[in-house]
């Protein structure tokens, strides 16, 4: 049976399971946590069909059978669980991650991450429509040039607004887009050569319904770099771009949110919830937020 190749990988009754969900974090240990919530409802369902059920003579010892029963429908529940059968694990899971971080009760309830996606745009256009006219060192719209400061200045006032929605200082969004984007030397463009405005990386996977362009990036397995040709989303302006991106941290990247101006936690936030596979990935992110940093406190004081 199916049950039985997965038996010697996950068996129900296994004294070392509490001890290797307690050495999990983060993430990983709520759905550990989700699964077994899962496991444990389904061998009740499980166990009211068995008392549902009419009972005949299966032989004299029928304590053990029972026992025997009992056993199989527990491996069986954890079985399920393990391969997402039923899809209970990610309510369950969902509820966790409310109860550890409140904020995400503000979030559109939906299936469609898609409508969630429209909400998140519709609150940041209704915040740059609120917002001062920009400068003309700050164009919504255009190149990047390649330098910090000019970097700084396009993304500073959409940066602002996403970091509101995450409670985070908008130096940490600035930094990462920064990090990902090469300082806008190294964005994603379309076949034309113009900005997709992806400025953080954000792949297209089977969800997303917009505009793509293929790159070639380099993603690591088992440590070691290679190359290959990735699926990147476009958008059509730099707001569309933060909205994308507030949306995708809210829903998957749950510590990131509260971590104001720490840019260490920030970048352990990001490492933990997988959003790229460099092994160093923390750090990079860490240093070129305190870099952004160090340069918006430096504009600050000059001026």
């Amino acid at each position: 049976m199916a049950i039985a190749k997965t038996a010697a990988a996950s068996l129900a009754i296994d004294p070392r399971g509490v001890e290797s969900l307690r050495r999990q974090k983060g993430d990983q240990a709520a759905a550990g946590v989700a699964k077994q919530f899962e496991a444990m409802l389904m061998q009740q369902m499980l166990a009211s069909m068995r008392q549902a059920t009419p009972r005949f003579s299966e032989g004299s010892d029928s304590s053990a059978l029972d026992m025997f029963r009992g056993m199989y429908d527990q491996q069986l529940s954890q079985t399920w669980a393990q391969q997402g059968s039923l899809g209970l694990s990610d309510v369950i899971l969902r509820q966790i991650q409310v109860q550890q971080n409140p904020a995400l009760l503000k979030q559109v309830q939906t299936g469609s991450g898609q409508l969630q996606l429209q909400r998140s745009l519709d609150a940041v256009r209704a915040g740059f429509a609120a917002a001062p006219a920009k400068t003309a060192d700050q164009p919504a719209s255009g190149r990047l040039d390649g330098s910090a400061e000019g970097f700084i200045s396009k993304v500073k006032a959409a940066a602002g607004l996403a970091a509101k929605a995450l409670n985070v200082a908008p130096a940490m969004l600035i930094g990462h887009a920064a990090l990902e984007s090469g300082w806008g030397k190294k964005s994603i463009k379309d076949e034309q050569g113009n900005e997709t405005w992806n400025l953080f990386g954000i792949k297209a996977g089977k969800s997303w319904t917009g505009k793509t362009v293929d790159v070639l990036t380099t993603e690591y397995v088992d440590g070691q770099p290679q190359k290959r040709v990735e699926k990147f989303r476009a958008y059509a302006s730099l707001e569309d771009a933060f909205a994308d991106y507030t949306s995708l941290l809210q829903r998957r990247y749950g510590e990131v949110m509260g971590t104001g101006s720490d840019a260490g936690r920030f970048g352990q936030a990001l490492a933990r919830g997988g959003y790229a596979t460099a092994p160093d990935y923390a750090h990079k992110v860490a240093r070129v937020v305190q870099s952004v940093q160090q340069r918006i406190n430096g504009s600050s004081n000059a001026g």
